[in-house]
């Protein structure tokens, strides 16, 4: 029970944890690069100590497990359609030899488009990493209203996308495909026989804990139908949906990348949208 892991961890702590163990370049990424970038958006607006925070589309946790283990976090509820944060507690022992989740964490699989707003108290901050891509268009504006519900006035949002639809490897198929811009250029057809095609390793990174549960072919077909309902937002859509739904933008970063652009896509896509491959977001709500 939650209140007995909170008294054993007044006693003794967080379990031991030691990041040399860690083996696993999916959970490396997650562990110190996305909670580091978090970090660096939220600490200077919110005491990460004392804060409380939501987690929109957390995934497996690891992010959420690095802010409590690395930066301080206390208290991190993640919410998301899939239950892959049920794997964390394996996860956590065989990349970090923890015996036991900090009660810091707590998690929830909601459905899609489910309102979380007076489900629970009001939160002093909310992010959400690369998870509004895969949000469908016409629940993006309900969603952000409703997370903006769920914010105390003066709290924060940090959101991220990254890779955006138009940019080089925006079909989130590079682990197949590394032809940039191929899902603007070729038919699903042709896009959907490069990945049965493919045969080899993937990139170790790119290579997250649920590929166990689908298997080779069955992973494939997982991500080719996640390119398919892919909402092909833009980093200037997305602003105005957040600022729609109330909130303020105190500020952002657009990152693009330096390549050479094929000259059909530009008779078809502004340069700024193939270019543009992350955004990142700070958000206030009034």
């Amino acid at each position: 029970m939650k209140w007995m892991l909170k008294l054993q961890e007044r006693i003794s702590g967080l379990a031991p944890w030691d990041a040399q163990k860690i083996t696993d370049e999916w959970f490396r990424a997650h562990f110190e690069y996305a909670a580091d970038v978090v970090h660096q958006w939220m600490d200077g607006v919110l005491d990460m100590r004392t804060a409380r925070f939501l987690n929109f589309g957390c995934g497996d946790g690891i992010t959420d497990l690095s802010l409590v283990l690395r930066h301080g976090a206390t208290a991190i509820h993640g919410v998301d359609i899939r239950r892959e944060y049920a794997k964390l507690p394996r996860i956590a022992r065989e990349q970090l030899g923890m015996a036991r989740l900090p009660s810091a964490l707590t998690f929830e699989t909601i459905r899609p488009g489910a309102s979380l707003a007076g489900k629970r108290a009001l939160v002093d901050g909310i992010m959400s990493w690369s998870t509004f891509e895969h949000v469908q268009r016409d629940q993006l504006a309900p969603i952000l209203a409703d997370l903006h519900a769920c914010l105390r006035p003066g709290g924060y949002f940090f959101l991220q996308i990254e890779p955006l639809f138009y940019s080089p490897y925006g079909s989130h198929l590079r682990r197949y495909d590394e032809v940039p811009w191929h899902h603007l250029l070729a038919s699903e057809d042709e896009l959907w026989q490069v990945i049965q095609n493919h045969d080899g390793p993937i990139d170790a990174a790119e290579v997250d804990f649920g590929f166990a549960d689908f298997g080779v072919d069955g992973y494939k077909r997982f991500v080719f139908k996640e390119y398919q309902a892919l909402n092909r937002l833009t980093a200037d859509e997305l602003v105005a949906f957040a600022q729609e739904a109330g909130f303020r933008l105190e500020r952002q970063e657009r990152r693009n990348v330096e390549r050479e652009i094929p000259a059909l896509l530009l008779e078809s896509y502004p340069r700024e949208w193939v270019l543009n491959n992350e955004i990142m977001l700070l958000l206030r709500k009034e």
